[in-house]
């Protein structure tokens, strides 16, 4: 799978500073609506949009390692996306010299 790789950070302490004593929040890379995640000491990327019905997910939950929509309390496990018969879209990150990147697959881009 051929990735397109967008840096987005300096430092996990930066992402840290974004999240603020919370566990997500809302970010925005290369235009596109994201929600930065903090659970366990590790961070996910998922898209800012629950696929049941569209709701944004700005005052979502973690719990037992699912993102937990505000709406309608379906969780989607933040490794994998998947949950209650749907999938979330998630984003690799990885650590670089210069950076963190989010790396997304070249047709699946929003």
């Amino acid at each position: 799978m051929k990735m397109r790789w967008i840096r987005f950070a300096d430092t996990y302490e930066s992402l840290q500073q974004e999240l603020n004593q919370r566990s997500c929040a809302p970010i925005v890379i290369d235009g596109h609506g994201l929600l930065l995640v903090k659970h366990a000491d590790k961070y996910y990327l998922v898209k800012n949009k629950c696929p049941h019905q569209g709701a944004k997910l700005n005052h979502a939950v973690c719990e037992d390692g699912k993102i937990v929509c505000p709406w309608h309390r379906y969780g989607f496990d933040l490794e994998t996306g998947r949950g209650a018969g749907m999938h979330l879209e998630n984003y690799p990150i990885e650590a670089r010299e210069d950076g963190l990147y989010a790396g997304f697959e070249y047709f699946s881009w929003f």
